[in-house]
């Protein structure tokens, strides 16, 4: 484009000199010879103004994709960032290891106090249950033995086991009905 304003008043002022030293007055057609020289620069003007719109487009095309290319590249962090984050996932790598200590410390401690709990109540429950119901005193004549209940078995069977009554069993253990027993029982079993 600079070239051809360099150009326009150089080929503007040949053909002036061409057609001589005649001046021009307003409304006078230029000659013939620089009239054809006017429209060929004038034409010339458009085809490379035409060029240079299509140029700046490219080149308005080209800067949106570097501009899109930059924005769709991985923004890389600088080595205070990094270091940076790597000191915080140091520090939450402690803690979650500090937090799984004190996790495993409260579920053994849970646990022992479940365990504690479970004895007691296992304590008082055979100290009550054989205080609630004292064995029926039996007369020295008496004989038998002791059976304790086993999972799986019922009043019945045990009663057919020994090939005693079920109501004997009942009365000589002071059982209040059949389903009364539980496993580990010990019942007293006459001849």
């Amino acid at each position: 484009m600079k070239n051809l304003f360099r150009l326009l008043p150089i080929s503007l002022g040949l053909a002036f000199a061409g057609a001589g030293c005649a001046t021009m007055q307003d409304g006078d057609e230029p000659p013939p010879a620089s009239q054809a020289d006017v429209n060929y620069l004038r034409e010339e003007i458009r085809r490379l103004n035409s060029r240079l719109e299509a140029s700046e487009s490219e080149l308005g095309r080209v800067q949106g994709d570097v501009m899109a290319s930059q924005s769709s590249q991985p923004s890389y962090a600088s080595a205070a960032q990094v270091q940076s984050m790597q000191t915080q996932l140091d520090d939450l790598q402690r803690q979650i290891r500090a937090l799984d200590a004190a996790r495993a410390q409260d579920k053994k401690e849970i646990y022992d106090d479940i365990s504690k709990k479970i004895a007691t109540l296992l304590k008082s429950s055979s100290t009550s249950s054989s205080a609630s119901r004292p064995p029926r005193p039996r007369s020295g004549s008496q004989t038998g033995i002791e059976h304790v209940v086993q999972p799986g078995e019922s009043l019945s069977k045990i009663a057919s086991a020994y090939g005693v009554k079920m109501d004997v069993i009942i009365e000589e253990n002071g059982l209040t009905n059949a389903d009364s027993i539980r496993v580990g029982q010990k019942l007293f079993i006459p001849d």
